[in-house]
């Protein structure tokens, strides 16, 4: 894993860390159990890539597609 990786994953967990039931509470279900976890982290990661946005940007976008 190469450090801009673990930057961006650790990026992504303080941003994930900061979900709660009222302030997306679809992800905040979603990440309860590691699959999920993966499966936002990975949402993150393409959106980051492929649309230049940052993970605290990606997380309202996301709550809204789910």
């Amino acid at each position: 894993m190469t450090t801009t990786e673990q930057g961006l994953r650790a990026e992504i967990q303080a941003q994930l860390k900061r979900v709660n039931s009222k302030n997306a509470p679809k992800i905040n279900q979603t990440i309860q159990t590691p699959q999920g976890y993966h499966e936002i982290e990975t949402k993150v990661i393409l959106m980051v890539i492929n649309d230049g946005i940052t993970p605290s940007a990606c997380i309202p976008q996301i709550e809204s597609e789910l």
